[in-house]
């Protein structure tokens, strides 16, 4: 589940109860921290937590600030130095960084308002990954993904494995008709809804049509195909402005990265990871290689 429908799940059942909350949100960072501006955790009345914005350091104390503004009813701004080992709260954290948190009372309409926000919020940016294939091996694809926030579409042509059954984590099952032919997958989705694809159907004939539809979907910035990358050359032959023996810039084969992957929870950690690293835009490499600080622009 992403993150921020855990904030509105734990905002919506604080209002069924007629309870406030505090949304803590990082408004400025400096330095080397944890994470970087905008990332969120909400404080219930009775001091339970959802999310972080700090890797543990920070939360006690804005639990116990939480209590005070929520009394108070008035937002307060939170700033925490961790560039000392003099003891930041007494802990002598030395993060190497500057934390400034905004702490914002939410009651009544107010805590409607913030539900609704990020239910939109929520929805504007959401990655949307289409699995094309329903084997054995899609199941740990699907689970990570959805774990890691993605929202998640399934279509297979075989009845036993295009099931909401079979892939609870994905948000959306569909069973293609195996006696359509060009257009299947825009027949049961919109192509340009989604930033990454996956074809792994074990099927020459279906992994190719799937393919070279994909190919032709606007915004489409991963497309991985499972198997070696002779098979894959081989299924791109015919495709519309695939030039013969080219790798279109987009289509990433044999999937995944190159971490040693043997099991299908393996090989799907190979496989979001990799979707992950090129959304971000990042090359994928070990951040102990990274000359530069790990979060852009800090």
């Amino acid at each position: 589940m992403h993150e921020l429908d855990r904030f509105r799940l734990a905002l919506a059942d604080a209002a069924s109860r007629g309870e406030g909350a505090v949304l803590a949100t990082v408004v400025g960072v400096d330095g080397s921290t944890y994470r970087g501006a905008g990332a969120r955790m909400v404080v219930r009345a009775d001091g339970s937590t959802t999310g972080a914005v700090s890797g543990g350091c920070l939360e006690a104390d804005i639990v116990a600030r939480a209590g005070e503004v929520l009394a108070a009813g008035r937002p307060e701004l939170a700033h925490y130095d961790t560039r000392s080992d003099d003891g930041v709260l007494g802990l002598g954290m030395g993060c190497q960084g500057v934390i400034d948190v905004q702490l914002e009372p939410l009651t009544g309409r107010a805590l409607s308002a913030e539900i609704d926000r990020l239910g939109e919020l929520r929805a504007r940016s959401a990655v949307r990954l289409l699995v094309c294939g329903g084997g054995a091996d899609a199941i740990p694809v699907v689970r990570l993904a959805a774990m890691t926030g993605w929202l998640v579409t399934v279509v297979d042509h075989r009845p036993s494995f295009a099931t909401a059954e079979r892939f609870p984590d994905a948000e959306r099952v569909f069973r293609l008709d195996a006696s359509q032919g060009d257009g299947m997958l825009a027949s049961v989705v919109r192509l340009d809804e989604f930033a990454a694809a996956v074809v792994m159907g074990h099927a020459a004939t279906y992994d190719r049509a799937r393919l070279h539809e994909l190919l032709g979907a606007a915004g489409l910035r991963y497309l991985g195909v499972l198997g070696p990358r002779r098979r894959t050359m081989e299924l791109l032959e015919g495709a519309t402005g695939v030039a013969p023996g080219v790798l279109p810039p987009n289509v990433f084969a044999p999937v995944g990265l190159d971490i040693g992957a043997e099991t299908p929870e393996e090989i799907a950690l190979a496989i979001v990871s990799e979707c992950a690293a090129v959304l971000a835009g990042r090359s994928p490499s070990s951040l102990r290689d990274r000359a530069g600080p790990i979060h852009e622009g800090r």
